[in-house]
């Protein structure tokens, strides 16, 4: 089960965000070395503001062991801010299309043991997500190595412009459905029976 955390209840959930930002470090600084000015131990940026909304999951230990955070495009989004370059044509910016950023999955096996698919379990979360808001879809800055993750998990999407080689790798813009049917595939694939997310009704941050 994933937990939500966005601005109604980033105080109670404060942990959360806390333990994922030890991950996202773990994952993206000291794994993948992007030359990012962080706290120490932990992953933030200036998208970590009131506006952006966050999928975790915890193991049994109560850390957090895979997440995303998500950014409403009709604000502000990682894309359009920092890497416009990707995107041959308009940027998006609508409430209905929203930025996957910090998709993050521990690789730790001492973290992760008795989780389950982890990474399958995050991209069925992200369609429940999508389709219980009535997003119209998603859109992310991906390292090419996450586009054949994404088709193994059974999700479909296009590049939104052309590949750009940043520090040795290349990265793209996505442009991803979100449909039942990717749902489904997402669970088949994933070996999903249950729903990921909470039952209760989504808030949607205004």
């Amino acid at each position: 089960m994933f937990t939500i955390t966005d601005r109604f209840n980033a105080i109670s959930n404060a942990y959360d965000i806390h333990s994922f930002s030890e991950l996202r470090h773990e994952i993206f600084i000291n794994r993948l070395k992007w030359p990012l000015a962080c706290p120490a131990g932990r992953e933030l940026d200036q998208f970590d503001d009131q506006d952006a909304v966050y999928l975790t999951t915890m193991n049994s230990r109560g850390q957090v062991v895979a997440g995303a955070r998500l950014l409403n495009t009709a604000k502000r989004s990682l894309l359009g801010e920092a890497f416009p370059m990707l995107v041959n044509g308009v940027i998006p910016k609508d409430p209905r299309v929203i930025d996957v950023t910090r998709f993050a999955v521990d690789h730790r096996s001492e973290r992760t043991e008795g989780c389950g698919n982890l990474c399958g379990m995050l991209l069925c979360a992200l369609q429940e997500y999508g389709l219980r808001e009535g997003l119209d879809k998603y859109v992310s800055v991906s390292d090419v190595r996450m586009e054949p993750i994404l088709r193994r998990g059974g999700y479909r999407f296009k590049r939104l412009g052309d590949m750009v080689e940043m520090d040795g790798t290349g990265v793209v813009a996505l442009d991803v459905e979100i449909s039942e049917e990717v749902l489904a595939s997402a669970r088949r694939r994933a070996k999903v029976t249950e729903e990921m997310l909470p039952l209760e009704v989504i808030r949607r941050a205004a």
